[in-house]
């Protein structure tokens, strides 16, 4: 992929995020991980490609890295090699044989969703890395024989706090841990009723006891992380104008989009119950004029609709109030969510659900073609070798000329769930087999699935159908099919 395919880019959102000031960029809502982390290889390649005289000419000196190829491309690669060491540490976990290590790798590597992503600049792509390194790191604490190291969860609770800096979806991580030592303490305290000794069943009690303690550790871990996250976050801009905080509103105008696919009667209505229902007078006045623009047909991108909100506000100096507002009107329309919003939110995740993982990598090409539309809003992007010399329909070809990207083409979600089903299934019915306790395995494993489709489903609420939302309910997903696939083997290669 790196030697036939160019960096792929995350539209604006990634120029922003490689260009900007962090404490702007996070200001305006993005992550502040990945907008640090880039910097490096980019301050790397500009000096570089000065040293070389071949970096563009600037008219005035930037506080931030420019733009160049040589930047781009150690970022680039830097992604692929820090995934492909996430990986390696999620396997070897898996599996304590050679030749089950290496089909999974195999597996793993065929599946284009992960390296489409570390070949392209945006902070999903750290997202997905951290996810990667979170997952292996909670399954040697699930796993361990002993108790676990307090440098275990010490180690944990920094890579959770960085996935939550990394990307403001992973917040539903902070259940990961908790979810699978919960239902491990339930297994368990299910088994100890079946139990036909006295003995076994002491046994799985302590074992639930063990488990109660450890998802009470794991709670604890998780909000300390949380607070970690806020407090790195606001702590850098303490002594700055631009305080961070939070911009759901204002992604919640992506989801607002499905009033147009509404009679206008209906919308009529729902905006007016939503008017009635709101806590103020300006979220109430944000409220008619979302409605006002639709029954103007004017354009209900998020530019026109901002730069008339903000008005209500006084002028150009309130951005945060005019985001508290959105926040406040995003809560009006969620809490509790109307039928209107739940029928828009269904319809999108069942798409998702009956599509492929390759739409998912598809998605990364049309964002890079973004710039073709745009290319005074992403300047620096033009002597770039993805777009210098190329076009458009160039870049919307490229997944047509590479088999790879076609793999899993014929695996949609719902056919991959249903295998994941079959194998949790054969897993259970050998761990009874063998006669070993793999409950909390087990536990980890339908915990790694069911937070991916919660964190999915809670984007639905709050933003229409992108693929990039998706990116954490397949990954998740896979994990735990290439957990359940490992430890299947080993049981299989055990004796009796």
């Amino acid at each position: 992929m790196i030697a036939t395919i160019p960096p792929l880019w995350r539209d604006a959102d990634a120029y922003v995020q490689t260009t900007e000031n962090p404490l702007i960029a996070t200001f305006w809502g993005y992550a502040p991980a990945y907008c640090y982390v880039a910097k490096v290889p980019l301050f790397v390649g500009e000096r570089f490609e000065r040293w070389r005289e071949n970096a563009p000419a600037a008219a005035r000196e930037s506080s931030q890295p420019r733009l160049t190829d040589s930047g781009i491309w150690l970022l680039i690669v830097g992604q692929h090699l820090a995934l492909c060491g996430a990986a390696f540490y999620f396997i070897i976990a898996v599996s304590y044989f050679f030749w089950v290590r290496l089909a999974l790798a195999m597996a793993w590597a065929s599946n284009s969703l992960f390296y489409t992503f570390a070949h392209c600049v945006g902070s999903e792509t750290l997202g997905l890395i951290l996810i990667v390194l979170l997952v292996g790191k909670g399954l040697r604490l699930i796993q361990s024989r002993g108790e676990p190291r307090w440098k275990g969860w010490y180690v944990y609770a920094v890579i959770l706090c960085l996935c939550f800096l990394s990307r403001s979806l992973n917040l539903g991580l902070i259940s990961l841990l908790p979810a699978a030592f919960l239902l491990s303490l339930m297994l368990n305290r299910a088994a100890a009723r079946c139990a036909s000794s006295v003995p076994q069943r002491l046994w799985l009690r302590r074992l639930g006891a063990r488990d109660l303690r450890y998802a009470l550790i794991a709670i604890a871990i998780g909000f300390a992380s949380l607070a970690m996250a806020s407090y790195a976050t606001h702590g850098v801009a303490r002594k700055t104008r631009f305080h961070p905080h939070s911009r759901i509103g204002f992604t919640f105008l992506w989801r607002l989009q499905f009033l147009e696919d509404l009679s206008p009667d209906s919308r009529v209505a729902l905006m007016r119950r939503m008017a009635a229902r709101a806590r103020s007078p300006r979220v109430r006045q944000l409220i008619e004029l979302r409605e006002q623009m639709l029954a103007e047909r004017a354009d209900m991108s998020s530019g026109p609709y901002m730069q008339r909100a903000i008005e209500l506000y006084g002028g150009n100096f309130h951005w945060e109030e005019l985001d508290r507002g959105l926040n406040q009107m995003a809560l009006t329309f969620l809490l509790p969510p109307s039928l209107e919003i739940l029928n828009a939110a269904r319809e999108d995740l069942v798409t998702v659900l009956k599509s492929p993982s390759t739409v998912v990598s598809y998605y990364l090409f049309a964002t890079t073609s973004y710039y073709f539309g745009h290319q005074e809003e992403m300047s620096q992007c033009a002597g770039l070798v993805t777009f210098r010399n190329s076009h458009a329909d160039q870049i919307a070809l490229l997944p047509s000329q590479h088999l790879y990207l076609h793999l899993w083409q014929g695996l949609s979600y719902l056919t991959v769930f249903i295998a994941w089903l079959v194998l949790l299934l054969v897993f259970a019915v050998m761990a009874r087999r063998r006669r070993t306790n793999m409950r909390a395995i087990a536990a980890f494993g339908i915990a790694l699935t069911a937070v991916g489709f919660l964190v999915f489903a809670s984007a639905c609420l709050v933003h229409n159908l992108e693929a990039r939302f998706a990116v954490t309910m397949w990954q998740l997903l896979l994990l735990s099919l290439f957990l359940f696939a490992g430890k299947t083997v080993d049981l299989f290669a055990r004796p009796a």
